[in-house]
């Protein structure tokens, strides 16, 4: 029998909780960034997640069940003695033993590159990857208490994956899909029922009056706490991997049809003149129900999943428990160097923002609002907005050809230094949607000056019969790029070689003049960038 002392059992409480106060601490900035994000519409069920991860750590816990050998011991002293000590000879251990603590320094592996990954994440303003590195951390916290049996917690670990929110990009691409998916299909379904109604986009005519299919009827809301309440209900109520994937493959399908009724109720309480119905409490009552029923589907799902097939019986965790370590030599050791990487990086983190260098510009209330035969009118963007922009300064304006007959929209902020939540928005993410569709998109080849080409991108927006033509390119430091990834790989480059992160990105959309044609409007957007290109180093460092 192996006992435990006072002593080591305040060690293996005290090393763990010293490791995880540094862990918290260091990140705090990186954890009060992710609850921003997660105080979103789209990600609240973030909330849920940790709560959902304890639990799950917690009913893996050790559950003694006692063999008939040990029943068959006749001092009935010896057996309650034995049974505080724990571990007994013939005894059968369901769970996890949390309190036998392993040691490995494999644990620090998981660690270091977490740790990269946040540094790399706040170096190129990707907030996923810190949040990755986060829940990486996390992982080689796990690792170094428990070594190799990690595996009997990857379940859990797979759900705290959850707490990272969806990268702004990919939420609006499957925002912009899922609206679109759902108004088709709500639109098809008040056609059936004897409703005339016109769809434009995620904008749905009833003649009376216009739904607009925004983000909270998209889909999107439900998509991800779908996707985690499938996986709940396939690990505690189906077996077999075959039915938890049938479970997982229908959370998208469930999604847009369950948001479709939703729309097309809305649009039938609407033309039977109850328009009050559909919006604030009941909407979000509305939502509420809708997602309750989702669940309830999938759980009869798997309901009738457990009737198809070979039933499987669930096999407990039987863990052999960890080695026990002799002395407190490698323990201490290995938390003496979680917390000292875990300070490094937090302070490395906390310099970042401040590490560059701030250079002489003219600022942009005085950009000219005439360029060439363009003629301009400053306008300036709501608080509410500016504050989701993150910019340090920035122009905004419509000029005007009176030669063409074109309007011209600029907008260009600035950005001092870029990290995560202070950097350049990627400009598909705040054009798509409006009903507005994505007809093309390329790169388009510009001379800006003789000898020197520049290459921007385009994109051919429609929205019934007003077509767009919008072009953009991120200007950072003398460098016109327009992949969004490209950029993010140049502000990790810059920040470290340069230490500076400054830069604008360079927004043009113009409107087409009636009948005027795709093609004869690229060579007037040429004209305008070309008239733009020697005034912006005058408010953009190169």
């Amino acid at each position: 029998m192996v006992t435990q002392s006072n002593t080591d059992k305040v060690y293996s409480l005290l090393l763990p909780l010293c490791a995880l106060g540094f862990f918290i601490i260091s990140y705090y900035s990186a954890f009060y960034k992710m609850s921003q994000r997660w105080d979103g519409g789209d990600n609240n069920y973030c909330y849920l997640v940790i709560p959902l991860f304890v639990y799950l750590l917690w009913d893996k816990r050790k559950k003694p069940a006692q063999s008939s050998k040990l029943k068959a011991q006749s001092e009935e002293g010896r057996r309650l003695e034995d049974q505080k000590v724990g571990r007994l000879e013939g005894e059968k251990v369901e769970g996890f033993r949390f309190g036998e603590i392993s040691w490995s320094i494999w644990g620090l592996i998981p660690i270091f590159f977490s740790i990269g990954l946040i540094l790399v994440g706040e170096l190129g303003s990707v907030e996923t990857l810190s949040y990755i590195g986060i829940w990486g951390c996390v992982v080689g916290l796990v690792t170094v208490l428990y070594g190799w049996r990690i595996r009997y917690l990857i379940f859990p670990l797979i759900i705290l994956l959850f707490i990272v929110p969806l990268p702004p990009f990919v939420n609006e691409l499957l925002t912009f899909q899922l609206k679109l998916a759902a108004s088709t299909l709500a639109t098809l379904m008040l056609r059936v029922s004897g409703v005339s109604v016109f769809q434009d986009g995620n904008i749905i005519d009833l003649g009376i009056t216009q739904l607009q299919v925004v983000d909270a009827c998209s889909g999107l809301r439900y998509l991800v706490p779908l996707l985690l309440l499938a996986l709940l209900v396939g690990y505690f109520f189906s077996k077999g991997w075959w039915r938890r994937g049938v479970l997982i493959f229908l959370v998208v399908p469930l999604s847009v049809v369950l948001n479709s009724l939703r729309i097309w109720l809305s649009g039938i309480l609407t033309v039977k003149g109850h328009p009050e119905l559909v919006e604030n409490f009941f909407h979000d009552f509305s939502g509420w129900v809708i997602f309750m029923i989702a669940g309830a589907i999938l759980f009869g799902v798997t309901l009738i999943l457990k009737r198809i097939g070979t039933r499987q019986a669930s096999r407990p965790i039987e863990d052999p428990g960890g080695k026990p370590v002799a002395g407190w030599t490698r323990p201490i050791a290995l938390t003496v160097i979680v917390c000292l990487m875990f300070v490094s990086s937090g302070y490395a983190l906390k310099k970042i923002p401040s590490a560059h260098k701030p250079l002489e510009r003219s600022k942009f209330n005085s950009f000219p609002m005439k360029i060439g035969e363009w003629e301009g009118k400053r306008s300036f963007i709501e608080k509410k907005i500016l504050d989701q922009l993150w910019s340090d300064d920035y122009v905004q304006g419509t000029y005007f050809n009176p030669a063409t007959k074109n309007a011209m929209h600029l907008l260009i902020p600035f950005y001092e230094w870029q990290g995560t939540r202070h950097t350049a928005h990627t400009p598909q993410s705040c054009l798509l949607g409006g009903g507005w569709a994505v007809l093309k998109s390329r790169g388009h080849l510009i001379e800006i000056e003789p000898g020197r080409n520049i290459t921007i991108m385009t994109m051919t927006l429609q929205k019934g019969n007003a077509k767009i033509l919008a072009s953009y390119f991120f200007f950072m430091r003398g460098r016109v790029i327009t992949s969004p990834w490209l950029n993010k790989a140049y502000l990790m480059w810059d920040a470290i070689m340069k230490q500076r992160t400054d830069g604008a990105l360079v927004r043009a959309e113009m409107v087409l003049a009636p009948g005027q044609s795709m093609e004869d409007a690229y060579p007037i957007l040429e004209d305008f960038i070309t008239k733009l290109w020697p005034i912006l180093p005058d408010y953009v460092p190169l």
